[in-house]
């Protein structure tokens, strides 16, 4: 099975802001280098971590009161 890396991925994004572009390959490269590690391994300090998560469109929880 042959790996793609993030700069195929992710290199010709276009999202509208030269900064989330770059964001977008910089997460692209991590995840493509550390394919099937945990998130919390593959990012090495705790802000590219949460860079990463509130880059995913995963919606955030909430409770319902």
């Amino acid at each position: 099975m042959e790996l793609v890396s993030g700069e195929q991925n992710f290199g010709s994004c276009q999202l509208g802001d030269r900064r989330l572009n770059r964001r977008a390959l910089t997460i692209g490269q991590a995840l493509s280098q550390k394919f099937g590690r945990a998130l919390s391994t593959v990012f090495e300090t705790a802000k590219e971590l949460k860079r990463a998560y509130e880059f995913s469109p995963t919606p955030k929880a909430a409770l319902k009161s």
